[in-house]
């Protein structure tokens, strides 16, 4: 028999023998904690509330709970500027031999645009790090094609391919700076005959 099969087995002899002496199994409710980089995670189950310090790769709530209670690991609170999930994090104690929830937390991450003007062909290639997005004429607004986390830096620029007969440019102070909690849409470019 494997290792794998004899576990459940373990556990559940574990159970019974310990209901026959009149004792409860009891349970740590815990988990693991992955991308937690900022404070302000609180976690809670029955009742009880779990602050996690950022940086921590796990978990364990003081109360302990008996054989068939059931566990429900919600978020009290999400930390600073980030989004977490949870998977496992429901269920009744004595299914499993532990009860492991894994927690998964990700920076909040928003879009960079703004406005356009005087774009009258098409060939606009916009540029921030290695996302590139391309402008149809006309257009009046642009999106960046991907999102910047929240507290990285983003610089947007001009491919230096301009569009035909035209020379556009960011406008000086719009281009750049340090993504904040929500989407970005000052970013100005002016296109003007060349």
């Amino acid at each position: 028999m494997k290792l794998s099969c004899l576990r459940p087995l373990a556990a559940l002899l574990l159970t019974l023998g310990l209901a026959a002496c009149g004792g409860k199994a009891s349970y740590d409710v815990s988990g693991t904690i992955s991308g937690l980089r900022n404070e302000g995670l609180i976690l809670a189950n029955g009742g009880e509330d779990l602050t996690v310090e950022a940086g921590k790769t796990s978990f364990t709530f003081k109360k302990r709970i008996d054989y068939g209670t059931e566990y429900n690991i919600t978020f009290k609170q999400q930390p600073a500027h980030m989004t977490c999930g949870i998977s496992g994090g429901s269920g009744s104690a004595g299914h499993y031999i532990n009860i492991s929830a894994a927690v998964t937390c990700l920076q909040n991450r928003y879009t960079v645009g703004g406005t356009i003007s005087g774009l009258t062909v098409d060939g606009l290639v916009l540029i921030n790090g290695s996302t590139i997005t391309t402008v149809a004429k006309d257009a009046t607004t642009f999106t960046m094609t991907d999102t910047v986390a929240y507290g990285d830096t983003y610089g947007i620029s001009v491919s230096e391919t301009q569009p035909k007969g035209l020379l556009c440019s960011v406008q000086p102070g719009t281009g750049g700076g340090t993504m904040g909690e929500a989407n970005v849409t000052t970013v100005k470019i002016v296109c003007n005959p060349a």
